[in-house]
């Protein structure tokens, strides 16, 4: 009568998962000035709503999602990424009719590889959480986000007319309303 031999078997996975997400939208500035005095006023009704000039970019950095506008195209590009450390371990058992030899080899190898796709597995979950996080974040900026953009586009359009109305002639009444938005000018040309 043939005795068996409990193996048993431990892995470990640890790696580094990373997640990213991004959205990227267009602009809408009219076209009341030349496109570089356009990106200008931009550029400087976005650095004081907390931007950062990086050359023709304005670039800002809240809660883990960075916030990107190219000053020349007028591209948003908002992106969300992260990374997490993940140690798995697991062990499983299995039986073999000899201790050592091809026999208990041949059942350590089925158990190491049964226990790495299930590694594997529970990583990839980790990943596709790791990843709804992210979007969720990305998803919950943008809708700050697009009501302060919309008033930053407002406001450069508002100084734009401004000064496309003071090189047409002599402002003779100009009347602002921040609350709605509303600007007229009366000029005398």
């Amino acid at each position: 009568m043939s005795r068996s031999y409990r193996i048993r078997v431990r892995q470990t996975l640890r790696r580094v998962i990373r997640a990213s997400d991004h959205v990227s939208s267009q602009l809408e500035l009219p076209e009341i000035l030349p496109p570089e005095q356009m990106a200008e006023l931009l550029a400087r009704e976005l650095t004081s709503r907390g931007f950062r000039r990086q050359g023709q970019q304005v670039v800002r950095k809240q809660k883990g999602v960075t916030i990107a506008v190219d000053l020349d195209s007028g591209t948003i590009t908002v992106s969300a990424q992260t990374q997490q450390k993940v140690d798995l371990s697991l062990e499983r058992e299995g039986r073999a009719y000899v201790d050592s030899g091809p026999g208990a080899q041949q059942v350590k190898g089925q158990l190491r590889d049964a226990l790495q796709a299930s590694l594997e597995k529970e990583a990839g979950q980790q990943q596709t959480q790791l990843q709804k996080q992210v979007t969720d974040q990305l998803e919950a900026a943008l809708g700050d986000l697009k009501q302060e953009l919309d008033q930053a586009v407002n406001r450069a359009t508002a100084a734009a007319l401004k000064l496309k109305a003071s090189q047409m002639g002599q402002i003779k009444a100009l009347t602002e309303d921040p609350a709605s938005g509303s600007l007229t000018i009366v000029v005398e040309v």
